[in-house]
């Protein structure tokens, strides 16, 4: 299976300019989110560092569980965390990593729907290409699994060698095979 998927990696900094990219998108467009939603695991990084970019104070998080590893997935996502904090009232925006069927995107904002929330606008930092849904903000289209730099671990343990996709975080991923050991790195 490794084999099969084609990897795409996103280094810190790239990350960084996409989150930038986002925010200076939202800012123009001119919506104000009173919160700020981290969908777990992949949107919650990804939404802190969004929340300071964009000075929003309120930061939560919903779980939903949809994929197992490296491209195998659930029959359906579901939700395993309401949204934390109350999100009633609330104009929020939506955090993910990836957008891929967009199935977990839907089920997340009809979830919010029912918390109570005033308004959802959604964003990922990749989507899939073949995706039935658009977030209403994207940083870039991909048809790769794309691998964040918090996830080396993850990646790595469901038999990929990151060494030759780690970029800029080459030394990063390095040192952690020399230090966990029990990664099967090379």
């Amino acid at each position: 299976m490794a084999g099969s998927v084609k990897l795409e990696y996103i280094s810190w900094k790239e990350l960084h300019k996409a989150l930038i990219t986002l925010a200076s998108r939202i800012r123009t467009a001119g919506y104000d989110p009173d919160m700020i939603v981290g969908v777990l695991k992949g949107g919650l990084i990804p939404a802190r560092i969004l929340a300071d970019l964009l000075e929003v104070d309120e930061l939560g998080f919903i779980g939903v569980r949809f994929y197992k590893s490296v491209s195998k997935r659930e029959a359906k996502p579901e939700i395993t965390i309401p949204p934390i904090p109350s999100v009633s009232g609330k104009k929020l925006l939506l955090v993910d990593d990836v957008v891929d069927t967009g199935r977990t995107l839907q089920l997340v904002v009809d979830e919010l729907y029912r918390y109570g929330c005033l308004e959802v606008k959604t964003l990922a930092i990749y989507v899939k290409k073949w995706s039935p849904i658009l977030p209403d903000y994207y940083y870039k289209v991909t048809d790769k699994w794309v691998v964040f730099p918090w996830e080396l671990v993850e990646t790595s343990n469901s038999g990929f060698n990151l060494e030759n996709v780690a970029g800029e975080d080459r030394d990063i991923y390095s040192y952690m095979c020399s230090e966990l050991r029990f990664l099967s790195c090379y």
